[in-house]
């Protein structure tokens, strides 16, 4: 297992996008890698999906499993907004502790109790993006984090 790990709901849908996070895993294998989890979306294949259902069944698989040294990280856009060298120096604390999960919920968000059980919640602003492209966002300010913590030029 990896020590920085990515868990979210749905599977990524264009190849693009598939093909960018592989591109930004490869890089961060110098880093000690990360560890994407893709899980099942809460509705399942209900014709008529109760949403508030929904994001319980989903909450509750985003928190399965996760290592007992974790600290959490939800994506939320009620969060709070970092700048990428502040991002990255949180990691840097966050990483000593141990396990580094971020969760990212489905189209319905985050359970409020997955929320609550967050160490931090992190918010990519106040726009709502399709999950493969906020997945991918995260995957690259990981990555450009490390950068910036290893004293690279990738950040300017």
């Amino acid at each position: 297992m990896k020590n920085t790990i990515i868990r979210a709901i749905g599977r990524l849908q264009e190849s693009w996008q598939k093909e960018a996070i592989h591109m930004y895993t490869t890089r961060l294998d110098r880093f000690g890698g990360i560890e994407v989890v893709e899980l099942p979306e809460g509705h399942g294949k209900s014709a008529k999906p109760d949403p508030q259902k929904g994001m319980k069944v989903e909450g509750e698989s985003l928190l399965k499993g996760i290592p007992e040294d974790a600290t959490i990280i939800a994506l939320d856009s009620r969060g709070k907004t970092l700048d990428s060298k502040a991002f990255s120096t949180h990691i840097q604390t966050w990483t000593q502790k141990g396990h580094l999960v971020f969760l990212i919920g489905g189209s319905w968000g985050i359970d409020p109790e997955v929320l609550q059980k967050a160490d931090f919640t992190l918010s990519f602003g106040p726009m709502t993006f399709p999950h493969g492209i906020a997945r991918l966002m995260l995957i690259e300010q990981i990555y450009r984090a490390r950068m910036i913590e290893a004293g690279s030029e990738y950040h300017k």
